[in-house]
């Protein structure tokens, strides 16, 4: 069983979307959450549907059943410090990148397993990746 388990926005929209299998780990999870950055990132999805109104019900029955997990100035202080480690080893983030930053930030600083089909946070150092 997986204690802590927080989603990224594949595994949130995996779960949500009826013509996806939903992951597994969600179900064997004790506590699961869903970072700012994802709630973010899904009414942005939810906004461009082509039922924009029903998407964002979605979202907000998300927000109901999981947790969200918020930053405070802690989470601005491990985002620095992947930032910076990647900056080290990588020339630029695109967008996309960044907000994938906070929310490793948010699971590193809280204990939290990421549950995730992006390879991208396969290369932050003290994140626990769990892919499906």
């Amino acid at each position: 069983m997986i204690e802590r388990l927080a989603l990224d926005t594949s595994a949130a929209v995996d779960y949500i979307r009826e013509d996806r299998l939903s992951p597994p780990q969600i179900k064997d999870a004790k506590i699961v959450v869903i970072p700012l950055t994802v709630v973010g990132e899904l009414f942005h999805g939810a906004s461009c549907s082509a039922l924009p109104d029903v998407s964002r019900a979605i979202v907000e029955s998300v927000i109901d059943r999981w947790k969200p997990l918020l930053p405070n100035v802690e989470t601005a202080r491990v985002y620095g410090e992947i930032r910076t480690a990647l900056f080290r080893t990588t020339e630029n983030l695109s967008a996309s990148k960044v907000n994938d930053l906070w929310i490793a930030a948010l699971c590193i600083q809280h204990h939290y397993s990421l549950l995730t089909n992006d390879r991208g946070f396969d290369r932050i150092a003290g994140l626990t990746v769990i892919h499906w």
